[in-house]
This record gives C-alpha cells, sequence and structure tokens, in this order.
C-alpha cells in the first residue's frame, strides 16, 4: 500500500457515550508521491437486520399446484417446495462528513495531520449484536485518487448509552407478580426492579404446585425484537437465557447474575429495527419440559445504581460501577464485613454480596503431591 493512515483519538479507547464529542486527529504518511482530489472523513452509524423466514403460503401453492389443484394431505410421494423469504433492513443514525483537503499533491515520507470533532447523537443506539444484526459505528477516511481506486481507512468505535436509576423512582420500588392456574400458583417478587450490569437480581419465589412431578425454574432472559419492511412489514423474536436456577417445592430466595456486557435499557422509538428487554421470569414445568404457568418481571438496565433509603451508605456500592457512574471515591472498603447485620426486610438480605472465600485446599493438595514426587525422584 503506497499510503498508511493513523487514527489517534483524545482519549485512550474507541469507548464513547452518547452525546459525546470524538475528537482526534488523522496521520496520513504517503511513501510516493500521490496527487489526490481530495480527503474525506466520514462518521457513520447504522443498524442492519436480517433473517429467513418460511413463506408457507408459497408452500401451500406449490404444493396445490404439483397435485393438479388439490391439496393432499400427509402426501409425501410429492416433493414439497420449501421456499424461504429473506427479510432486511437497514436505519442510519448518524452520516456525518468533513473534508480534510481539497486537491492536493502528496509527498512520500512526509506525515500529513488533520484533527477532526463529531457529535455522538444523544437519542443514538449503543453498539450491539445479536444473531439477526448488528448495530456499528465506524470512522472512515476516503482518499480520492483521479484514476485509481479510492482507498479507505476505517477506525471502529464503541457507543454505549446512560441511565442513571439513583433519579428513577419507578426503577427503586419493589415489585412483584402472581399466577395461577389448573396447575397451581407462583408469585415472584423483586426488592427492585433496576440494576447495572454484573449485579446479582435478588428474588423471592413462593408457590404451590398440584402434582410432584413439576418443576420450577426461575431464568433471567433477553428478549430481542428486529422489525423490517423489506419486502413487507414483519418482525421476529428471539429469547437469550442469560441465566437460569432450579428450585425445589416451597418458598426461597435466590439471585440471578446479569452479565458485564448486557445492553442499557432506553426509550426505543416507533421507528427502531432493533430492542432489547430483560425479563426475570419463573416457569412451572412438567416432566416434558412444558411450561404449564409463567410469572414474569420486567428489568431496566442501566449505568449509575439505584440507592436504597434504609442504608444508603452501603447499599450504593453493591452494584457494579462502569464508566457510566459520577463517583469520584474508589470503593477499596470491604463493605461486606461491616455492615449491620439486622437488616429488617428479608428480601434485601440477598442483595448483600457475602465474602469472597478462596478455595485454597486445591492449592495445597497440588502442593503436597510436587513435594511427594521430589522426595521420590
Amino acid at each position: 500500500m503506497s499510503i498508511a493512515c493513523k487514527f489517534e483519538l483524545a482519549r485512550d479507547s474507541n469507548i464513547y457515550y452518547s452525546g459525546e464529542y470524538i475528537e482526534g486527529t488523522i496521520t496520513l504518511s504517503p511513501f510516493k508521491q500521490r496527487q489526490v482530489e481530495g480527503i474525506l472523513l466520514q462518521f457513520y452509524g447504522r443498524t442492519k437486520v436480517a433473517w429467513l423466514d418460511l413463506d408457507k403460503s408459497a408452500v401451500v401453492a406449490a404444493t396445490c399446484e404439483a397435485n393438479g389443484g388439490q391439496v393432499m394431505l400427509n402426501d409425501f410421494s410429492s416433493q414439497e417446495l420449501w421456499q424461504k423469504t429473506p427479510f432486511s433492513d437497514q436505519q442510519k443514525h448518524v452520516c456525518e462528513q468533513q473534508q480534510l483537503t481539497g486537491q492536493h499533491l502528496l509527498q512520500p515520507h512526509r506525515s500529513y495531520k488533520y484533527k477532526f470533532r463529531f457529535l455522538i447523537p444523544a437519542q443514538t443506539p449503543a453498539t450491539s449484536r445479536c444473531p439477526l444484526g448488528d448495530c456499528e459505528y465506524e470512522l472512515q477516511v476516503i482518499v480520492q485518487h483521479p484514476k485509481k481506486i479510492n482507498k479507505a481507512f476505517h477506525q471502529r468505535i464503541v457507543v454505549k448509552n446512560k441511565l442513571d436509576l439513583s433519579q428513577n423512582i419507578t426503577a427503586q420500588e419493589p415489585c412483584s407478580v402472581s399466577s395461577q392456574n389448573d396447575y397451581g400458583q407462583i408469585s415472584l417478587c423483586t426488592p427492585c426492579i433496576g440494576f447495572t450490569p454484573g449485579q446479582k437480581v435478588p428474588y423471592h419465589l413462593k408457590w404451590h404446585i398440584l402434582q410432584s412431578n413439576h418443576k420450577i425454574i426461575v431464568q433471567l432472559n433477553c428478549f430481542i425484537t428486529c422489525y423490517s419492511k423489506s419486502p413487507r412489514n414483519s418482525h421476529r423474536n428471539i429469547k437469550q437465557t442469560i441465566n437460569q436456577r432450579k428450585h425445589l417445592p416451597g418458598e426461597t430466595m435466590a439471585h440471578l447474575s446479569l452479565p458485564l456486557d448486557c445492553h442499557i435499557s432506553r426509550d426505543y422509538g416507533v421507528d427502531e429495527i432493533m430492542k432489547f428487554e430483560y425479563m426475570l421470569e419463573s416457569h412451572v414445568i412438567d416432566s416434558n419440559k412444558k411450561v404449564l404457568l409463567t410469572a414474569t418481571l420486567p428489568l431496566i438496565i442501566g449505568t449509575t445504581p439505584c440507592r436504597y433509603s434504609q442504608d444508603e451508605e452501603n447499599a450504593e456500592v453493591l452494584c457494579y460501577d462502569n464508566y457510566g457512574s459520577f463517583n469520584d471515591e474508589t470503593i477499596t472498603k470491604r463493605f461486606n464485613l461491616e455492615m449491620d447485620t439486622t437488616v429488617g426486610q428479608p428480601v434485601l438480605d440477598s442483595v448483600w454480596l457475602l465474602p469472597i472465600r478462596r478455595q485454597t485446599h486445591l492449592r495445597r493438595s497440588l502442593k503436597y503431591c510436587y513435594k511427594k514426587l521430589v522426595k521420590i525422584i
């Protein structure tokens, strides 16, 4: 390649939050003398989805045509034509351009530096990927040659969202849901519905089932919904199970952990083609793993944790602190050893993080075996 391009961002990492500015410089170093028509810098962000759906109407029409106009049921002698319809759509979030230079003669073994600054819109979705599509942002430098193919250089940008749960009253209130039918009754409750990535989601579960072979399972699920308008309006749902736990009949308190890379909740627009939602679900299943009864609680994922009024000084350090927090002081004390043991609500007890016990018995066993082996040798 006759020219090299280097992106130098104003910060060490390429992670930015919506509403921030992307600043930096671009250094072009040609190895040969090049005449360029112009150098264009572009900040581009888009969401793209695509999937295949079975067109049942086309299958019926093809089968009917193959059988002379009559629909044959359970006819395995004829070969059905399984047709799948491709659905795809694309949404542009940001597309800003900056002309770095016009017609210019680049001299070899010299460095040409250009400054840039772009604003990330506050309502843009975060960088994400799923089996049906992705949302990506990038900086692209296009070197326009008069008689040759234009050369492009890319720099990936990771965009994240922010949500302050300490100011959200709805996310701090306890929430409970119950459901019942002919198979039994189930009740699920949490001390709050607002959590941060990496935090434990405590819950209180109580149920009564009529048959002993029925089991209950609690799942932390992520629901992804994608929309498409080509070739017609359609949508596709995906359910991803993040974590789950089985329970025996009775009443119990437990927790499930959120991953560090879960998506931050936001208000989705009408025209958005990709949406993420997190749910805490409890299912009653039979021996054939058929779902008989379900209770669902929606969760709100934010960057700044909720603050409990009962023990605000200790509760603010319970959540995962990431780039979205505005705490100036670094938490270094072991708060789980200094908290008061007389907590009023039993449900909140499952929120406290227990001391980490380092299991050193394996190291001791390996050390003992190593000493014995040395003596034998």
